[in-house]
């Protein structure tokens, strides 16, 4: 960790992390509320980070004014570049298990904190997974939208499309000139268009809990828009709308 205080600030918030955080304190917020900005997980470490850099509300123009040049150096360059990001593994392993964390408790906590959207691409999908209720519960809570993307042949979008009324669902269709559908291979999670958990799991019971499975957490919100922007110019191309959701 870097020695300077506002260097090891910087190195661990992730850009958005640190936009919320600048907004919080500019509004008058006290640290410990504006703390609840940050994920459960990381928020320990955020306010001791916070404390040894002296920053908080009892010097709000400081500390917003920090945290918003981190806000800018952890999001898109202007080049359109993707700046540094915050990586992390997280496996899912039977038995004792990996002791960075497990994938599917890590998807969970995103889910759940989930503010404004939720996106989810998965192979198969199926209605007994932890993340078919997750992805429901998300898109009953207001303002937050939800996003599903599926293989036709063996995701299911027709059933995630009538059992989850509000998820916006899309499903793969055949490219011009081609008979079968493309196959939807891609598997990821991405909140409130910062936080990505890419992963080898897809949504099921045995990927869940069984499998040897490996994933990569990033905090990055142009990765993130860039994702998701690719996702959105396939609509009509690569994926048909199943359920148009909210």
């Amino acid at each position: 960790m870097p020695n300077d205080p506002y260097a090891a600030l910087g190195a661990y918030l992730d850009g958005t992390e640190a936009a919320r955080l600048a907004a919080a304190l500019r509004e008058g917020w006290h640290t410990s509320k504006a703390l609840e900005e940050v994920g459960r997980s990381r928020r320990d470490t955020a306010t001791t980070l916070l404390k040894t850099a002296g920053l908080g509300h009892t010097n709000p123009a400081l500390s917003s004014a920090v945290l918003q040049a981190i806000a800018g150096a952890r999001g898109p360059r202007p080049d359109g570049t993707i700046g540094r990001a915050t990586v992390t593994p997280v496996w899912t392993m039977p038995g004792a298990g990996a002791r960075t964390g497990r994938l599917t408790s890590e998807a969970r906590r995103m889910v759940e904190q989930a503010r404004t959207s939720v996106v989810c691409s998965s192979y198969n999908f199926a209605a007994g997974s932890e993340m078919w209720a997750l992805l429901r519960e998300a898109s009953e809570r207001p303002g937050v939208t939800v996003r599903l993307y599926l293989d036709t042949a063996t995701g299911q979008p027709s059933k995630a499309a009538a059992d989850l009324p509000q998820v916006t669902v899309w499903g793969t269709q055949p490219r011009p000139g081609d008979s079968k559908p493309v196959t939807n291979h891609a598997k990821f999670v991405i909140v409130d268009r910062a936080l990505i958990l890419l992963t080898s799991a897809n949504f099921s019971y045995n990927a869940e809990h069984r499998n040897i499975e490996l994933g990569l957490l990033v905090h990055d919100t142009a990765l993130a828009a860039s994702i998701e922007n690719e996702l959105t110019a396939q609509h009509g191309k690569s994926y048909a709308l199943a359920s148009a959701g909210r």
